[in-house]
């Protein structure tokens, strides 16, 4: 994430972004994410400094606390899914989701194919 470079060094900062990291990599084992976990990041530190400064540059009397509930809202909309992707947490549950899902693709080359869903067995049968 970036901001100014005389507060990102901070233990402040550092510690911020090590308890939001953790947050996200939970929803993404419980496959609760719709992007990728830097982008999501990125989404949730974006949204939450321009509701600040957006906040601070308004006068007083037109500061209405429904801009934060809004714009929470649809921050967790763009970067969530509402059901998990995943119902059984952990590396079995993900991979019983993709090998449901694999069949569907057409990047991956037969053996390529082939290839993943013997990995995503080994790892949904736990060996």
């Amino acid at each position: 994430m970036n901001t100014e470079p005389a507060r990102t060094g901070s233990a402040a900062f550092k510690a911020g972004t090590e308890i939001l990291m953790g947050r996200i990599r939970r929803l993404a084992a419980g496959g609760r994410l719709r992007v990728d976990e830097e982008l999501a990041a990125r989404i949730v530190h974006a949204t939450a400094r321009g509701a600040v400064l957006t906040w601070l540059c308004l006068p007083e009397d037109r500061r209405d606390p429904a801009l934060f509930t809004t714009l929470r809202e649809s921050m967790v909309a763009a970067v969530t899914h509402e059901r998990p992707a995943v119902r059984d947490a952990g590396p079995a549950g993900a991979a019983r989701a993709l090998r449901a899902a694999l069949a569907e693709q057409t990047v991956l080359s037969d053996a390529e194919q082939r290839l993943l869903s013997e990995w995503l067995r080994r790892l949904a049968d736990g060996g």
